[in-house]
């Protein structure tokens, strides 16, 4: 693509490469993958605007990975589900003023269904939690053992809990050595965890051969709102997704 200044293929390969790492379950400290990707998009800096801008931002989310795994997944669920968690960056949310005479059926009815049908705090808080313990040590973290304890924990200490993690990971984002921030995150989290009286933490030199788990991202936590007489005129749709 270098080489060739195959504009085309630049937006959808940098697509490809962030969405592999963002659904990654775990990246070893030791892996290069990171690494080498840094290195080849630092090249595109000098491309023409947004080429150039697409591959700094994919700069800066490499350099978060590094510093905080997993962080870009977990800022993602955090916004997407309006999480009451402290706003690190800004957010967007997409408003669409429908009116219901001009819109299929069908349409109205995904969108009131995904109104109704959000994930319960509690489920998402442990699903950030699994994701968070295992993007930061793997399989040295048995989530096998620690999921049922944090589904046993009430909603109150779940988002202690979750607050306190999420703060030691974006304190080790704001780092600026990375191998400083994940051994000052793993020791957070190990206190954390210590705390909750979760399954031990191995060593490095301790990894289990057990396997990692795919977290998927719940859907977009989205809002309905209908109305009859307003300034526009006709009954119409609001529909806020974050």
């Amino acid at each position: 693509v270098q080489e060739s200044c195959d504009y085309d293929l630049v937006t959808p390969l940098a697509l490809l490469f962030y969405s592999a790492v963002l659904y990654a379950p775990y990246l070893p400290p030791g892996s290069e993958l990171l690494l080498q990707a840094a290195r080849v998009y630092h090249s595109f800096l000098t491309w023409p605007v947004p080429y150039c801008d697409t591959f700094r931002e994919l700069l800066t989310f490499i350099s978060n990975e590094l510093k905080a795994p997993g962080i870009t997944f977990q800022r993602l669920v955090r916004t997407e589900q309006g999480l009451p968690v402290k706003n690190y960056q800004s957010s967007t949310v997409t408003v669409l003023l429908l009116n219901r005479s001009e819109v299929q059926s069908e349409f109205l009815s995904i969108a009131e269904k995904l109104s109704s049908s959000e994930p319960p705090q509690h489920s998402t808080l442990v699903l950030l939690l699994e994701h968070l313990f295992q993007a930061t040590f793997g399989t040295r973290c048995d989530l096998d053992r620690l999921r049922p304890l944090l589904k046993s924990k009430p909603l109150q200490e779940l988002s202690e809990l979750y607050a306190s993690a999420a703060d030691a990971q974006e304190a080790a984002a704001a780092s600026s050595d990375p191998t400083l921030a994940r051994e000052r995150l793993q020791a957070v989290l190990r206190d954390l965890a210590g705390a909750a009286a979760f399954p031990a933490i191995t060593g490095d030199s301790e990894a289990q051969p057990g396997k990692l788990h795919p977290i998927p991202i719940p859907p977009t936590r989205c809002y309905t709102y209908s109305w009859d007489q307003d300034n526009f005129g006709e009954s119409g749709v609001l529909d806020l997704a974050r």
